[in-house]
Order: structure tokens, then C-alpha cells, then sequence
């Protein structure tokens, strides 16, 4: 084996061991200071105009409600919608350019494949 293909090998150990080993518990949980956290009576009156259940009211549950209400009115765009949308957009640009990007790539190695002098193999 030579010498690079082992160094990608370790590199590729090195890196899932590194990448498996560490686990965000902090958003796993979304506490941060532990205890208990109760909601204000303004915010339970919210959570019930918004239809979240009793069990969830938290600021980040009114907040991301209506994050997504908001994302999911008529002529809303930016951050909560999607990128497969009803027009080309942003989805068509991103396509455009991964596609000009790995086809000049294909396009460098076919043609130092086609600059390569062929070797002859004697008899």
C-alpha cells in the first residue's frame, strides 16, 4: 500500500472517531441552567391562542410557532421556507453552479486523460 493511501485511510479513522466521539447534549435538551421552568400565565395564554399543548409553552415553542407561521404565508420567503419551491429561485442558482462546478472539474480530468502520451507495450 503506498504511502498516501495510508495516510487517507488514517486520516478517514481519525476523523469518524473524532466526529462519533462528541455529543451536544445542550441541544439535545434546551436547559441550561437545570430546574425547573414554568411558564408565565402571559405565555400560557399564548401557547393556548397558538394551539401548543400546556406541557410545551416555552418562549422557544411561541417563537418557533410563529416562525412558522409566518414562513407559511402567501409571498413569505427567507429563513423557515423551502428551497423547492414553486419557482426556480435559489434551488435553480444552487443546481447551475454545483453543475458548472463538478462538470469543469470532469471536463479538466478528460482532457489530461486525452493530453496523456499512450504507452506501447512491446512483444
Amino acid at each position: 500500500m503506498n504511502k498516501f493511501a495510508l495516510l487517507a485511510v488514517v486520516a478517514g479513522v481519525i476523523t469518524m472517531w473524532v466526529g462519533g466521539s462528541s455529543v451536544a447534549m445542550a441541544q439535545l435538551y434546551g436547559t441550561t441552567g437545570g430546574g425547573d421552568i414554568t411558564a408565565t400565565p402571559e405565555q400560557l395564554e399564548e401557547c393556548k391562542q397558538l394551539g401548543i399543548p400546556e406541557f410545551a409553552c416555552t418562549q422557544h415553542s411561541i417563537l418557533a410557532k410563529k416562525r412558522l407561521t409566518t414562513a407559511q404565508q402567501e409571498g413569505a420567503y427567507g429563513s423557515g421556507t423551502s428551497m423547492v419551491a414553486k419557482t426556480f429561485g435559489e434551488l435553480g442558482i444552487y443546481v447551475a453552479a454545483l453543475g458548472a462546478i463538478f462538470g469543469g472539474i470532469s471536463a479538466a480530468f478528460f482532457a489530461m486523460a486525452l493530453r496523456k502520451p499512450k504507452i506501447q507495450k512491446s512483444a
